[in-house]
């Protein structure tokens, strides 16, 4: 009897002073894991823990992270390597297989078409029950219009690209005309249909449609997704560095909006003219205890179609920007003149263009601000003639802003060149977007964005003193892969070994709301 008395308090002495350590080396000393990952540097964005482990995965969980031995039925030698949650990325646009390939040779375990969002959510969601990582998607405002003013089913991102010419045959409505009350109202049932078939939100992209759009559809929009307790994802009104249409102030909407409704909100790809201010408003309304956060990436070229408001000649001129030096067409790798700019917005909307628009010397200082979520806003994987390519098309075959292929690789590589704490920059990977999504109920994000026992195997191992993006502007190099990043586990299954995709790895779960 003295003796299990002493076992019993041994027991309960190690489990409280050891934080229950104790107990999870007794009870899996003898287990085999699915995969285990063995003396990477683990990181933990949430509880900060950065140290070696040793991490077992069993059924898509993290089972256990020790310092102990533990053995599996794949193993994974991390020696020298980060142990860090998938990336997360909250904004990719019409992401096809193909695209979803690069974003996970990327690091990406996550992928949210969240600033265009979808019009219909159940099509969405059903066409990917056999996809590659974790996906989800807004319901859009922009489709929306379209449906109701131009009365084109523009699902997502590469039907709207491919309905530009047909939204023209009617005068392209979607991006100008005020609705009536009739069509505001069909377009707000849309936007209902979607959040009740479990759409993680609203999106809309305001900056391409600012003449059509009246102050109080936005407002009415996020009204809508608040009343579900869900966000609204948005790239803001207005697109010029001066006033009276500075990018900030479409920001000012947003946010505004947001903390009338005390309502989530994120503020798209803050980081363009007047970021400095962006920043401080987020973070003031943070500390005030508001679920409205930003999100940037490490590039200082945006991507846009041609036709987008603000490509208007008119304000490069307003903005002293020269649009032969400005505005490249990746399908050709060569800048455009004036004259050819003019053209293509006529008679072909929807061309990709690539615009160097900011001081490349701000990129360190966008990834410095914590909690500043670091999204790519991955354009459609198309080749120089407008077709979407296969899975295994050639890498140099893709004609598209190297942001669709290196946005996470590039974050980590200037995380070493300018020295920002990689901590920093892996929270604002992964852990940021899971944190604030949880936060408005999502329990698929309550669960990634971190490395403790019990989270969803979602991670990314990447080697800190490699990684680094080989994407660029150049024609034929605009979507080559990282190197740095062996390998990525999505729901516990490797879905990248050696920097490879593994061909039958289709570990890819929804992220959404429960349907009505």
């Amino acid at each position: 009897m003295k003796k299990i008395v002493v076992s019993l308090v041994v027991f309960f002495i190690a489990v409280f002073v050891g934080g229950g350590s104790a107990f999870a080396t007794q009870a899996d000393s003898g287990t085999e894991y699915d995969v285990v990952i063995l003396g990477g540097r683990v990181m933990d964005p949430e509880t900060k823990l950065d140290a070696v482990r040793n991490v077992g995965i069993k059924d898509g969980i993290i089972k256990t992270i020790t310092k102990d031995e533990i053995k599996g039925k794949e193993v994974i030698d991390a020696k020298g390597l980060v142990v860090a949650p998938g990336f997360i990325d909250t904004h990719i646009h019409g992401i096809s297989k193909l695209g979803r390939k690069l974003l996970l040779l990327d690091g990406v375990t996550t992928g949210l078409s969240m600033e265009y969002g979808v019009l219909d959510v159940d099509k969405f969601y059903n066409e990917r029950k056999k996809w590659r990582g974790n996906y989800g998607a807004t319901v859009s405002l922009n489709h929306a219009r379209m449906k109701v003013l131009d009365h084109v089913d523009a699902q997502d991102d590469i039907g709207w690209i491919r309905g530009m010419k047909e939204a023209e045959k009617n005068g392209s409505k979607w991006s100008t005309k005020i609705p009536t009350p009739e069509e505001e109202k069909q377009i707000m049932a849309i936007l209902k249909k979607g959040l009740d078939r479990g759409a993680i939100g609203v999106g809309m992209a305001l900056g391409y449609e600012p003449a059509g759009t009246p102050a109080m559809e936005v407002y009415k929009a996020q009204a809508l997704a608040a009343s579900y307790g869900r966000v609204t994802a948005a790239h803001t009104r207005f697109g010029s560095g001066l006033p009276p249409d500075e990018f900030v102030l479409g920001g000012d909407e947003l946010m505004l909006n947001a903390v009338a409704l005390k309502a989530p909100a994120i503020f798209q790809h803050f980081h363009h003219e007047g970021w400095e201010l962006g920043a401080k408003l987020i973070k003031s309304l943070q500390e005030q205890g508001y679920n409205i956060w930003g999100e940037v990436y490490p590039y200082a070229a945006y991507s846009t179609l041609a036709n987008a408001t603000f490509l208007d000649p008119k304000n490069f001129k307003r903005n002293g920007m020269e649009i032969k030096k400005t505005v490249l067409d990746p399908s050709t790798g060569k800048y455009l003149s004036e004259e050819e700019l003019v053209k293509m917005r006529k008679e072909d909307p929807g061309h990709l263009l690539v615009v160097f628009a900011h001081d490349k010397k701000d990129i360190p200082k966008w990834l410095s601000i914590e909690g500043a979520t670091i999204g790519s806003d991955a354009m459609v994987a198309f080749d120089s003639k407008g077709n979407l390519l296969p899975e295994d098309a050639p890498y140099e075959k893709v004609a598209m802003h190297p942001r669709g292929a290196g946005a996470h690789s590039r974050a980590l590589r200037y995380a070493r060149e300018y020295h920002i704490p990689l901590m920093t920059v892996v929270a604002n990977l992964s852990y940021w977007s899971a944190k604030h999504l949880g936060d408005t109920g999502l329990e698929a994000m309550k669960k990634r964005g971190r490395i403790q026992e019990g989270m969803v195997a979602d991670i990314t191992i990447f080697d800190p003193k490699t990684v680094k993006d080989n994407a660029d502007y150049a024609q034929g190099k605009n979507a080559l892969p990282p190197t740095g990043i062996p390998y990525v586990l999505v729901n516990g299954v490797i879905t990248v070994k050696n920097s490879k995709l593994v061909p039958d790895a289709w570990a890819g779960q929804p992220i959404r709301f429960p349907p009505r």
